[in-house]
């Protein structure tokens, strides 16, 4: 099994992990915090940069879930306006370099998404980058929500994938 450390999601997601196909193991138990590296953007016909993500990731029994999630920043503070719904978020992983949180609900400014986001884990830096993440519109305007950024994760997270 390979060593996997401190989690994040997020951003905009998002994000949790969850024992399921991948049967992973998650510790330590508690409370963990979300914040960004650097900008989040987050796309859905307007483009926002956002300055700010802040969220919780609770771990329970080699169960983890994204139990808060929020924006602020952006022009004119309009990254407030994306609003995360329907937590809690399950995260899972099948290997070492990715992660996936699942269920996520965006409710934006020109319409919703919803569904998983899967982003690159830095084990080294206890991050995971979305590059181009996609969410699928459910409402509004054509197009997906696409998120890039980097999210961390503390205190330093561990789990293990077989």
């Amino acid at each position: 099994m390979k060593n996997f450390k401190t989690f994040c999601i997020g951003t905009v997601a998002i994000l949790g992990l969850a024992t399921g196909a991948s049967a992973q193991t998650v510790s330590p138990n508690g409370t963990f915090t979300l914040s960004n590296v650097g900008t989040i953007t987050v796309s859905k016909g307007i483009t926002l940069n956002c300055s700010g993500l802040s969220g919780e990731l609770v771990v329970a029994s080699n169960d983890a879930e994204v139990t808060d999630l929020s924006l602020s920043g952006g022009l004119f503070g309009q990254c407030a306006n994306i609003t995360f719904t329907d937590f809690d978020y399950p995260l899972t992983a099948t290997d070492t370099s990715s992660v996936t949180i699942n269920n996520v609900v965006v409710e934006g400014i020109t319409g919703n998404c919803a569904g998983n986001i899967t982003g690159a884990w830095n084990d080294a830096a206890d991050t995971i980058t979305f590059t181009n993440a996609v969410l699928p519109r459910t409402s509004g305007t054509s197009s997906n929500c696409t998120i890039n950024g980097t999210i961390k994760v503390s205190p330093a997270l561990t789990y293990t994938v077989p």
